[in-house]
């Protein structure tokens, strides 16, 4: 039998200091022993945004990878296929033929290119969120019904998105439940306490992340303003949307984004972390993963991710609820129980974990 091979075509840049599923799942899998190569195609460069491909870079295992799109205005359909049909006749020239190739992806825009690899591959589909609801496009909902339909396998990363994979397929074969996971490993030493926040009072409530159009910025507003001496530490990007509600509250402390070494520190010396994300969206909230290891009170909204990882979540239903739940962590005078998983539990959910799964669909689907 052939040696394994793979291909990840990401929409996320390697070098992007704010690396999630789109990065650590890759390296891990070329940890293993299981993949003899693995190429990382990055975000396809543009020269009307003043870009060019860089050449190849690599990352211990990985191979990093980049190619041109050449025709502008990438929202008309038949400019979309024919520069993803190019990039697809370059990588193929790319794929060893002496290995069996397996390739994953995530944009709907990205199935042209799928097809257009033909049966060089067997094609993955990584799932990690409603691309219909971020970009309410009805061209957009219907390549990601495409991207599961045509898939040789689907992973999701929840059950709800799997549910409906499965819907969209008529079946369950080769539809996988792969949640989002963790870089970090429990610890028993506390973290050196960042310069930016030494200077903040306590108590300390914290969030890590994002703050995308997810992100519940009322429900923090409402509770930073009925709670003025309680001290937000908002770790991460910020979407302007979010920095507008909550500019001016002088409790809400806004960090920028950080890389992954330094963001155990800032969770570290908060008193507890949350997860004030808005209901119904059909995605991982990952930075759950995270709170896990720092061994911290984590309150988070009603989500599936929260439900996975009980019983050490606290789920509020409203704000009147947050902050009844907040008040009895943060002024309990340590009288309120407070257990945290145990190494094996965050182990479960570590990368390299997750990595092993996907390398044992990946097996299954080539030699099964």
């Amino acid at each position: 039998m052939k040696p394994l091979g793979l291909l990840v075509v990401s929409k996320e840049s390697w070098d992007d200091i704010r690396w999630a599923r789109k990065q650590w799942l890759p390296y891990y899998l070329a940890q293993l022993n299981d993949f003899k190569k693995l190429l990382y195609l990055d975000c396809h460069s543009a020269w009307w945004r003043g870009e060019s491909a860089h050449t190849p870079v690599y990352h211990q295992k990985v191979e990093v990878i980049q190619e041109n799109m050449i025709l502008p205005f990438e929202r008309n359909r038949l400019v979309r296929q024919w520069n993803r049909k190019r990039i697809a006749d370059r990588l193929a020239n790319m794929l060893d033929d002496q290995l069996v190739w397996s390739t994953i992806y995530y944009h709907p825009f990205d199935v042209s290119m799928m097809q257009a690899l033909g049966k060089r591959s067997k094609v993955i589909f990584d799932w990690t969120e409603d691309w219909a609801v971020f970009h309410d496009d009805s061209e957009i909902s219907a390549l990601q019904d495409k991207s599961v339909k045509e898939a040789d396998a689907v992973t999701t990363v929840t059950r709800q998105l799997r549910e409906r994979a499965v819907a969209i397929r008529g079946n369950d074969t080769n539809v996988f439940h792969v949640p989002n996971a963790t870089v970090f490993e429990r610890s028993d030493t506390v973290v050196k306490e960042p310069e930016d926040i030494r200077q903040l009072e306590y108590p300390r409530i914290g969030f890590v992340g994002h703050a995308g159009p997810w992100f519940d910025e009322q429900l923090v507003a409402d509770i930073a303003r009925q709670r003025p001496s309680w001290q937000w530490v908002m770790v991460g990007g910020c979407g302007g949307r979010a920095m507008q509600q909550l500019k001016g509250l002088t409790n809400v402390h806004w960090q920028g984004v950080h890389s992954p070494e330094g963001l155990m520190a800032f969770m570290q010396h908060c008193d507890v972390l949350v997860a004030p994300y808005k209901r119904g969206i059909e995605g991982d909230a990952t930075k759950l993963y995270d709170y896990l290891v720092a061994a911290k009170p984590i309150l988070s909204i009603p989500c599936e991710t929260a439900e996975l990882l009980q019983p050490w979540v606290t789920i509020c239903q409203d704000s009147a609820e947050w902050i009844s739940k907040l008040e009895e962590l943060l002024f309990t005078d340590g009288n309120t129980p407070f257990v945290s998983c145990s190494e094996e539990i965050t182990a479960s959910h570590h990368w390299k974990a997750r990595a092993a799964r996907v390398a044992d669909i990946i097996r299954d689907l080539q030699h099964g």
